[in-house]
């Protein structure tokens, strides 16, 4: 098999886990609740117009940085919200340890489980 097909079965291997479908109802059910879905669409929004003035030489105010904050406070008291990034960072810890596999391996610290 090649390295192509190698990584397409470990990708569709890692779709397969219970960490990846937690993350994707979760992430499925912000979007059926209007309240999250917005909360979620505000921060990023916001996030990004921050980042892009960062990025542009922009002094970022502390007002703004208020807001933000005030929107995460939010979105971490919203249920559907907390339990995507809690399944978000579980499906992280997996792909952080299939890295680190790949690059023992890589690096000749063959560890088998």
């Amino acid at each position: 098999m090649s390295i192509i097909g190698k990584a397409q079965a470990l990708g569709e291997e890692i779709m397969d886990s219970s960490e990846y479908s937690e993350m994707k109802e979760t992430e499925q059910a912000i979007y059926q609740d209007e309240t999250a879905k917005n909360l979620l669409n505000d921060f990023q929004s916001k996030q990004q117009r921050l980042q892009m003035a960062q990025t542009n030489g922009q002094q970022v105010t502390q007002k703004q940085q208020q807001e933000l904050q005030a929107l995460q406070a939010k979105m971490q008291n919203n249920e559907k919200i907390k339990e995507f990034m809690e399944a978000q960072q579980q499906f992280n810890q997996v792909m952080q340890t299939v890295n680190q596999t790949i690059s023992n391996v890589l690096s000749g610290e063959n560890t088998e489980e």
